[in-house]
């Protein structure tokens, strides 16, 4: 090859080829809080209670309570009928009617009235009807006159004049009682010194009474309400007084018994003095007399 030939011939350089290592791959994770459960709430109950707590039944009773006395006493203060409608207040709406004392007043006057205690009296229709609601924040305002009531009915007794208005009122609470101690008796531990406590060590039993509670009977168990008689049998228990004694009459004639005729005999005629003389005052003969006359 000639020089020109060489001359003409270009000459590549060798490049410089320059591999670069791959970027490595960069991966971005992203850790995301667990989302909440979206759980849909679940819907509220029926709620029957106001602000204050107080139920809607008993706030009803009330204001049907306080309506039935606004016919008897018109004359009821505004604090007390604001309560019924007043959700916002802080205590049960009774406690205003038990703690006012205009509204006392009233009701006892009424109480003291010579015909109250009868049994078509509005008062003590009003008096039993809330007793028997059985919401204690109403019955507590009925407790507030029994000893009223029963310092009247005690007093009025030996005039003989039916009170039926007052004895409903005391057969209801006796009544509600009866249930409330389920035929038991109220009693009382009372300690012993044959049982330890945090104060003492125990004592030698006594054989004779080693097992034996020590409970005092505060209040017997009392008798079904049922029973109780009120003064509108009265007709009926005397009709039932006379033929108890006929028949002791016809007994005692029978066994020929001289005291038992002369006393039965008694009470027969007395049970016909009662029953024939309707127009004029009854007279009940075991009762001593009051007067300030007196006879020699």
């Amino acid at each position: 090859m000639s020089d020109e030939e060489t001359s003409n011939v270009d000459v590549v350089e060798p490049t410089a080829t320059t591999i670069s290592e791959p970027e490595p791959e960069t991966t971005t994770t992203t850790i995301s809080e667990p989302a909440e459960p979206t759980t849909t709430p679940p819907s509220p109950p029926e709620t029957t209670t106001t602000i204050t707590g107080i139920s809607e039944e008993s706030l009803s009773k009330f204001q049907s309570s306080i309506q039935s006395l606004s016919s008897i006493i018109p004359s009821i203060p505004p604090s007390i009928t604001f309560t019924t409608t007043n959700k916002n207040s802080n205590h049960h709406p009774a406690l205003s009617l038990l703690h006012d004392p205009q509204t006392s007043s009233e009701i006892s006057s009424l109480l003291r009235q010579p015909n109250s205690g009868a049994g078509d009296n509005n008062l003590c229709r009003w008096l039993y009807d809330t007793f028997q609601s059985n919401d204690p924040s109403l019955q507590l305002v009925v407790l507030r006159f029994i000893p009223t009531i029963a310092g009247l009915y005690l007093s009025r007794i030996p005039l003989r004049k039916p009170l039926a208005g007052f004895e409903a009122v005391l057969l209801a609470l006796y009544a509600h009682e009866t249930t409330s101690r389920a035929g038991q008796p109220v009693t009382v531990n009372v300690p012993d010194l044959s049982h330890p406590s945090l104060y003492h060590e125990s004592v030698a039993p006594n054989k004779n009474n080693a097992t034996a509670l020590n409970l005092a009977v505060i209040s017997p168990s009392l008798e079904p309400h049922g029973t109780v008689r009120s003064t509108r049998r009265e007709e009926e228990l005397v009709e039932a007084a006379i033929g108890a004694c006929k028949s002791l009459y016809g007994r005692s004639l029978h066994d020929i018994d001289a005291k038992g005729i002369l006393a039965t005999e008694s009470l027969i005629r007395l049970g016909k003095m009662a029953l024939e003389s309707k127009d004029v005052v009854v007279v009940d003969h075991t009762e001593i007399s009051i007067s300030n006359v007196i006879s020699i």
